[in-house]
């Protein structure tokens, strides 16, 4: 069967960052990174502040905070509302309290043509240590504990190939490519799936997994609604950013595989988060499952797509650092 291969790209960055003051970090970080991204990008780079909303700015074609977290698209098939281009990957799952002069690390991956407005992203990133992050912490006067950005390197997740972009005090920003270049396709994906057993699959679920399926939570991690919810998730950023849907025949079958792999070992459990939805103005549910899942079936046709998902993430709340995932032991 001859397929078409998806031509979606992305970028991962790497941050390591020190504290300033002691640093409380949430267990699975990701929704305070996402919040403090946000309120740094909104603050240095929106031009028109007095705006409700994005949609109602007259420079929402033009501007790197409505491409970055508002995006809009009146042509979108889902609606006016499209996936953002850009996933969180949090690198402490756990509660964790920081000293000043200790360093932690966290990822971000951008999606396609956004990587057009790196240079906004970058400045972001260095900047966000400002307002702080996580939980206010006494010893810090009930604020948010502060960093500095030491560097941003650019890294290609299934090689391991690294690039600096920007280190300490220096002002220059290298744009993520070149001879070494770190942009992560569909061939990557199937290069390093080629890697793996066949057989027997291993999930890990490192931050919370939430899929909706037949309008359900999904409580047990089996294979379908989860490559279903993949599927979904590369066409919608292909659709909105750059790239090749799946079609239809290479949809189908992939789904029959994950509808035949057996789930015999179920290591996860659910936990129970919540994020502050500034838009709602109320706390609202991102938990989700995490641990391990052990499949057996033909799963050979399935990894390149679950490769590429380590990338991607999946689920809902992929921003927030939700869906991250690894495959193997």
């Amino acid at each position: 069967m001859s397929l078409r291969p998806p031509l979606l790209t992305a970028h991962h960055l790497w941050v390591r960052a020190t504290a300033r003051a002691p640093l409380a970090l949430r267990e699975y970080m990701g929704a305070s990174l996402r919040g403090a991204f946000f309120s740094t990008l909104w603050s240095r780079f929106c031009c028109n502040k007095a705006a409700q909303t994005c949609a109602e700015c007259p420079l929402v074609a033009a501007c790197p905070v409505s491409m970055l977290v508002a995006p809009l698209r009146h042509e979108s098939p889902r609606g006016r509302d499209v996936p953002r281009p850009f996933a969180l990957r949090p690198h402490s799952y756990g509660t964790e309290v920081l000293q000043p002069g200790e360093s932690f690390v966290f990822g971000l991956t951008l999606f396609g043509w956004s990587l057009e407005w790196f240079p906004y992203v970058a400045m972001t990133l260095e900047a966000m240590g400002e307002g702080g992050i996580g939980l206010r912490v006494a010893r810090n006067g009930g604020k948010r504990g502060q960093f500095t950005v030491e560097a941003i390197q650019g890294i290609n997740l299934f090689t391991g190939e690294a690039q600096l972009i920007l280190q300490g005090t220096h002002t220059w920003i290298q744009t993520p490519g070149g001879p070494t270049t770190m942009t992560m396709t569909w061939a990557d994906a199937e290069a390093w799936a080629r890697t793996l057993p066949t057989g027997t699959l291993s999930l890990h679920f490192l931050t919370p997994l939430r899929l909706v399926d037949h309008q359900q939570l999904v409580k047990r991690p089996h294979l379908r609604p989860l490559v279903a919810r993949l599927l979904e998730r590369h066409d919608a950023l292909s659709q909105g950013y750059g790239g090749t849907p799946f079609d239809q025949e290479h949809r189908e079958m992939l789904l029959a595989v994950a509808d035949g792999m057996c789930l015999v070992d179920d290591e996860t459990h659910w936990v129970d988060l919540q994020s502050f939805s500034r838009r709602q103005k109320k706390p609202t549910p991102i938990g989700g499952l995490v641990g391990r899942a052990t499949y057996v079936g033909e799963v050979q046709p399935l990894l390149p797509l679950l490769a590429w998902g380590m990338v991607l993430q999946v689920g809902k709340d992929a921003t927030k650092g939700n869906g991250v995932y690894t495959v193997g032991d």
